[in-house]
């Protein structure tokens, strides 16, 4: 009887332990696509996240993932491993079918660092019924509704800035570049203008060019119409970096915002064939349906964070939109802010919504405006409307720019809300209306300065820049000529020379080319940038004064286009070393110094 008693004991023993380990595994918190999610583009990527950090030898297990296509049938892929392991990235080495369900099975066996496991787990998504070409100016287009030197002379096609006004204004330069819509003559350049509106550097580009800024980092970024990317310039006005959506997206124009780890975030427009006589009556039974793409980039341009507007938002969350008509562009997305938790912000104008995204999970965490509102605004009874450029500043509050597009009269103005989310109130505590009355129908900016100015790009219209004090005074006021407007303007210190910007073509590498590192000598750190004219074998390396290979950089296949590498060499002592490109038949040898 004790040996049956103690032989019971262990079984219940055993069985204590097993089921409490069944019940500690970790759950998933982040999948994309989402599951049951429609219009997934066939180059989709599976990212999984659990808030915790992975033990990257669980994932080795044989089919740890299982990807399955209805129609193109099972699919093998690349594990990758993201943002310190924390994020789970798989890569099918091919495209998924058009209009296919895909199976995805998280299997038993993968852990996390600290051993527990992972929760085996299995869903589906639905692919798109086809590709859709998409042109970012022309969805612009539709919002508006319509060389380099270093002397004192300027181009004949540089445009016309005019002070309209000044009276002490702040510190730093006006970032801006022209453009301008239909037959007005008009050769689009990225502008770094003084507060007397000459131009400290500049740089010709001849396709249109938006978002032109300086990121945390310290470099410059524009968005290039031409190839539909994101260029990066460095201090010394080197190309040295691009940035662009994977996945099948393509980069829409609105927004870059580089963080200081190196991740960048960008937006895409996603057209898709959408039945809408199944969501309104009468409606299209075929229309084309513009959705919004949040990409997070990690510093490898892997895609470790995406969120679509289509698992989120109803197509009719719109506002002032023709659900009948054969296109609907219902969200329309013009800006990203990271806010000081780390979640996003999203600026929507279709919607006449600001949203707050959990950048851990993806879900909503609340809507400010339009239709699914939930906060009661104080002091501004007629609201914001089809607005541009929502930011997080400093106090807590958001500043935007309203377009007011619907407001009766139309008018324009700068805004900030006191954002209080616990009693679900946005309070206006500042706006700035000019006198006249200006109306910038389409694109536009607002940015808050650290002295308490702000700074307005008024977007399509004239004037271009206004910048007012905190009491409403006009500190400054810049103009182009009629027709020529800037999609946003933006003061920002820079400590780049006032040279002339070497002018590049707006095509792709027509030649392998390795630069000279930046800076040189450096310590502890420096950037190397080359370019591929067509699809490479890279490897790079640096050696040592004897020969010796003393580290490899890189070594992918990359496809044509511009890159740069971050070299952090804190571990190599001083000294002489140099870097090598080889690629496909191409090798070119440089020198660098460390010295500390």
């Amino acid at each position: 009887m004790k040996r049956y008693c103690t032989l019971l004991l262990l079984v219940l023993t055993l069985l204590f332990f097993y089921t409490n380990s069944y019940s500690n595994t970790i759950s998933i918190n982040y999948l994309s696509p989402v599951p049951n999610s429609k219009y997934v583009k066939r180059q989709a990527n599976i990212i999984i996240k659990t808030g915790d950090y992975y033990d990257i030898n669980s994932a080795k297990i044989p089919s740890i993932i299982k990807v399955r296509g209805s129609k193109s049938g099972f699919h093998e892929g690349k594990l990758i491993f993201s943002e310190a392991n924390k994020t789970l990235i798989f890569k099918p080495e091919n495209i998924f079918d058009f209009a296919e369900t895909v199976y995805v099975s998280i299997n038993n066996g993968l852990k996390t660092i600290s051993g527990e496991p992972v929760q085996s787990f299995s869903y589906h998504f639905m692919t798109c019924k086809s590709d859709i070409e998409i042109d970012p100016v022309d969805i612009l287009k539709k919002e508006a509704g319509t060389e380099s030197s270093s002397n004192d002379s300027l181009p004949g096609d540089f445009p016309v800035i005019t002070v309209n006004y000044s009276n002490n204004p702040a510190s730093g330069y006006i970032f801006i570049s022209n453009l301008s819509f239909g037959s007005h003559s008009n050769v689009p350049y990225l502008i770094v203008c003084t507060n007397s509106g000459q131009p400290y550097n500049y740089k010709r580009i001849g396709t249109p060019c938006y978002d032109f800024k300086v990121q945390p980092n310290g470099n410059l970024t524009y968005y290039n119409n031409y190839w539909r990317k994101y260029y990066e310039l460095n201090s010394n006005y080197q190309l040295i970096d691009s940035f662009y959506c994977r996945n099948g997206y393509t980069t829409d124009l609105h927004e870059l915002r580089i963080l200081n780890n190196g991740h960048a975030y960008l937006l895409s427009y996603d057209i898709e064939i959408v039945d809408m006589s199944q969501i309104v009556q009468g409606g299209d039974p075929a229309a084309h349906v513009t959705g919004l793409v949040i990409q997070e980039l990690d510093e490898n341009k892997n895609v470790v964070f995406q969120w679509r507007s289509w698992d989120h938002f109803q197509i009719t969350d719109a506002t002032h939109i023709n659900f009948l008509a054969p296109s609907i562009d219902y969200v329309h997305g013009n800006s990203i802010d990271i806010d000081f938790d780390g979640n996003l912000i999203l600026s929507s104008r279709h919607m006449d919504e600001i949203t707050k995204i959990d950048h851990n999970t993806g879900n909503i965490i609340w809507r400010l405006g339009g239709k699914n509102n939930q906060f009661t605004f104080v002091n501004d009874p007629i609201k914001f409307s089809y607005q541009h450029a929502a930011r997080r500043i400093p106090n807590g509050h958001i500043t935007l720019f309203d377009n007011g597009n619907y407001h009766t009269p139309q008018f324009s103005r700068a805004v900030e809300y006191d954002i209080d989310d616990v009693n679900m109130t946005a309070t206006l505590v500042w706006e700035y209306r000019n006198n006249p009355s200006i109306f910038g129908p389409a694109m536009g900016y607002v940015q808050r300065l650290a002295n308490g100015n702000t700074i307005i790009g008024w977007g399509q219209t004239n004037p271009a820049v206004t910048e007012v004090t905190p009491d409403g005074t006009r500190a400054l006021e810049l103009d182009f000529d009629s027709g020529v407007y800037s999609y946003r303007a933006f003061r920002q210190d820079w400590n780049g020379p006032p040279v002339g910007l070497s002018e590049n073509s707006n095509t792709e590498p027509v030649k392998y080319k390795i630069s000279q590192n930046f800076p040189n000598p450096f310590n502890p750190s420096t950037t190397i940038g080359f370019e591929l004219p067509v699809l490479s074998n890279v490897k790079l390396s640096v050696y040592d004064e004897l020969g010796r290979e003393v580290a490899v950089l890189l070594n992918d296949k990359l496809s044509a286009g511009s890159y740069s590498y971050h070299w952090d060499a804190s571990g190599y002592s001083s000294g002489i070393y140099f870097y090598r490109l080889k690629a496909n038949d191409f090798t070119e040898t440089r020198k660098m110094i460390i010295l500390k």
